[in-house]
């Protein structure tokens, strides 16, 4: 009969303490390392720049979206987290497709006179005939802007925190 091992209180603390249990289950014990909670949402404000195109790419590898803003509280928290960092920040909203109809890219939801925005006073204005997606602006008070998408700007992405789901 092999001879069984027999682990002290000490080595299994110190196993359990070179464990990551987020790194095991992602979505059991909130959002990941790098990501804010807020609501039953997880986000990443970027260390670096992309385009829009580049932003909506770099949140979709990190398993989210660019960010779709849905209320006035949700508005807050982000605008709060951007004022911060003193950056102009991508969102996931885009008239891209047809000027003057701004779409939340990820759930493909049109703003409508009913939606949430938060627009600086005169925009959006598709200046140059050539501004398609929208940002926090950092020289309007960090309102919502019409920038012209190959401009690098940092991005926030969001998914769900899956630890505030109700499962049953």
């Amino acid at each position: 009969m092999p001879k069984q091992t027999m682990l002290n209180p000490m080595m299994i603390s110190w196993l359990i303490s070179q464990v990551d249990l987020r790194e095991l289950s992602p979505f059991s014990f909130g959002c990941r390392s790098g990501w804010v909670t807020h609501g039953s949402s997880c986000y990443h404000f970027s260390h670096d720049t992309e385009p829009w195109t580049g932003a909506q790419h770099f949140c979709r590898e990190m398993k989210g979206q660019l960010v779709e803003i849905n209320d006035v509280n949700e508005n807050a928290f982000i605008k709060a987290q951007v004022k911060l960092r003193k950056q102009t920040f991508w969102i996931g909203l885009t008239d891209v497709e047809e000027e003057g109809t701004w779409m939340w890219m990820n759930s493909q939801t049109l703003l409508t006179s009913d939606s949430f925005t938060n627009w600086a006073p005169g925009q959006p204005d598709n200046a140059l005939d050539n501004e398609n997606c929208a940002c926090f602006y950092m020289p309007l008070n960090f309102l919502w802007n019409d920038c012209r998408c190959h401009d690098n700007y940092y991005y926030i992405c969001e998914m769900t925190d899956h630890s505030s789901e109700i499962v049953g």
